[in-house]
């Protein structure tokens, strides 16, 4: 997108990880079915896209035939394959997903295998005019089980990426960049972390340019940083943001002088402790300290003494309060986002809602249908067009360029 442009609503696109799929066949009918009916409900011709493709799709399409069908189908579903998330590996929603979900890290050959997997089918897939396409990857590893010797590895691994990256870059004439995803209790979680992380990279990798960063609004306002600052600390670091996540956190307020009250709010609270994913927990001790939590459960059990927590579940962007007024999004992180975007016309990352947890929502909050569900996604990228046209950004022409 060129400087100063925008963005047009088809450029507004959402995370497929919210549907599941375990292979080719799956992806075909998930876009049919999900991708096509979010693009006929908000009116559009064609739409970008952050499709979600699992380790067995991925390497399903590196025959040439199934490729060839794939970006047929991809044609003539209106789907304009800019962007891809490269964070899951495998099953998605199927049991209890937790940490496994950081699984392969990118100390394991399997991880590297997979993302030049997905390289290939991006830079295939890019359209005629888009030069330059983003993947998101796992921030190197879950950091409770994090070692030296796995990060040299995994340092070897990236190292190898980017080599490859300029490589298919020379062939192709399409850019290809992985962009880390900063996640909390991650080897990468916050701000400081990923400035040291990219300069150590940009000193010792020529090919550190196939390397960027991808800024979840919801991972950031669970570890309580100001996104627009955070934005502005990595712009001067030099460190390049390739995409942005649009997604809202859960903030629990607890009542600090009503007991009986602060039980009913942590009851409210242990609707949203479901068994498939990790939702990591942060607070503030007195002398204005992060405080973690390793999952929900631990925090209910062991958040006396605090009054604000904050959960990384991925709640609907347009929800302001949750079944209770203690209970509320982190739309202020999304608003300083959006602010900085406005604030800096030369910065045009892609955008992508990721929402992938309708359907572990409370009862209450849970779509009941797949159609009430494909509504719910269309009414939170409505939320961020409206968003982007309160602050100019949303144009009706589309122009199509580079990420960074």
């Amino acid at each position: 997108m060129s400087a100063g442009s925008g963005w047009a609503a088809a450029q507004v696109g959402y995370c497929s990880n919210v549907h599941p799929t375990r292979d080719l066949a799956g992806l075909r009918a998930s876009i049919k079915q999900h991708f096509e009916g979010v693009r006929r409900l908000r009116g559009l011709e064609e739409q970008d896209s952050g499709l979600w493709i699992c380790a067995h799709a991925a390497a399903q399409l590196q025959q040439e035939s199934a490729r060839a069908q794939f970006l047929q189908l991809l044609n003539h579903s209106g789907v304009r394959l800019t962007s891809l998330n490269g964070f899951p590996y495998g099953e998605f929603h199927q049991g209890a997903v937790k940490a496994d979900v950081y699984l392969p890290n990118w100390a394991d050959p399997l991880r590297l295998a997979y993302s030049l997997d997905l390289a290939r089918i991006l830079a295939h897939a890019l359209p005629p005019d888009c030069r330059q396409g983003v993947i998101s990857t796992v921030p190197l590893g879950y950091a409770a089980t994090w070692t030296e010797a796995l990060q040299a590895r995994a340092d070897e691994h990236l190292s190898q990426l980017t080599a490859a990256l300029a490589s298919l870059h020379w062939e192709t004439g399409k850019k290809i960049v992985f962009c880390l995803e900063m996640e909390p209790d991650c080897v990468l979680e916050n701000t400081e972390q990923a400035i040291a992380f990219f300069q150590r990279r940009q000193a010792m990798d020529p090919n550190h340019a196939y390397l960027a960063l991808c800024f979840d609004v919801c991972h950031q306002a669970v570890m309580f940083e100001d996104c627009y600052q955070s934005l502005q600390r990595l712009h001067q670091a030099r460190v390049p943001v390739g995409k942005i996540q649009l997604s809202n956190a859960l903030i629990c307020r607890l009542p600090p002088d009503d007991e009986h009250r602060r039980e009913h709010v942590l009851k409210t609270l242990s609707t949203f402790a479901e068994i498939t994913y990790l939702h990591q927990v942060k607070a503030l001790d007195a002398r204005g300290h992060r405080v973690a939590w390793p999952d929900l459960p631990a925090a209910l059990t062991h958040c006396a003494g605090f009054n604000e927590l904050r959960i990384h579940f991925h709640i609907p962007l347009f929800s302001e309060h949750l079944l209770l007024p203690e209970l509320s999004g982190s739309q202020v992180a999304l608003a300083q986002t959006f602010d900085y975007l406005a604030a800096h016309g030369d910065f045009r990352p892609v955008l992508e809602v990721e929402t992938y947890s309708w359907g572990v929502l409370p009862f209450e909050l849970r779509p009941a249908t797949e159609r009430a569900q494909l509504e719910g996604i269309v009414a939170e990228l409505r939320w961020v067009e409206e968003q982007l046209r309160q602050r100019n950004l949303l144009h009706v022409q589309e122009t199509y360029a580079d990420a960074l």
